[in-house]
């Protein structure tokens, strides 16, 4: 083997033994596992590739209610609802309107090239709401049912592990400790959390062949 395969073969085993699991447990004040709480390690790796997405519309609701994804990543919007939907963020991170057609049209794409949180509504369906965090990092996951996440990274030095969650006290900024050696860290909440922001969606009320009233 020559020696620039060496080289390559070496700095492949190392950065295999730089890579760190972190399994992490978030719980509320009252200690009641929190889900869907996004978690993600900065800063991260700027050079690494972003991964495409979706967000559905199901039920006249946002699917996933919560998507974190990395900058530069685009987003795929299709409609699996019967009826139509008009989808707009007039987040300063990402200003967008798309029209939605019913089932089996095309998607529609949506590329998010800046950092931040951007929140979904429909023209249509006022209850919609839904949220799309824009990370600065690769490396993030959210809480399962149990509060439970799994995150895998690079450690370095000035790490900091960072959640966000609509109902955090202060929504618009996520919440960070310094990352510390170990696989594992338990997460518990210092403030009540705020409501559900999330509007009661209305009964459906049938609209003839297939449809639904709004």
């Amino acid at each position: 083997m020559g020696k620039s395969a060496w080289a390559l073969l070496i700095g492949l085993l190392g950065g295999m033994a730089e890579a760190a699991s972190l399994q992490v447990e978030v719980r509320d004040i009252d200690g009641k596992p929190l889900s869907e709480a996004v978690l993600w390690v900065e800063p991260g790796p700027t050079q690494a590739k972003a991964e495409p997405a979706l967000m559905d519309q199901q039920k006249r609701q946002f699917k996933p209610y919560i998507l974190p994804v990395q900058v530069g990543t685009t987003v795929s919007f299709p409609n699996s609802d019967p009826i139509n939907h008009h989808v707009y963020s007039f987040s300063p991170a990402k200003r967008f309107e798309l029209r939605l057609h019913q089932q089996n049209a095309a998607p529609q794409e949506v590329r998010f090239d800046q950092p931040g949180l951007v929140t979904l509504g429909c023209n249509i369906h006022d209850w919609m709401l839904g949220f799309i965090l824009v990370l600065d990092s690769p490396w993030f996951s959210q809480t399962d049912a149990k509060g439970h996440a799994r995150l895998d990274f690079e450690p370095a030095a000035g790490q900091q592990l960072r959640i966000w969650h609509p109902r955090l006290n202060d929504a618009s900024e996520a919440m960070s400790r310094e990352l510390q050696a170990g696989s594992s860290l338990s997460w518990q909440l210092s403030s009540p959390l705020k409501r559900d922001p999330r509007p009661k969606v209305p009964v459906l009320r049938p609209q003839g062949k297939g449809g639904y009233m709004r």
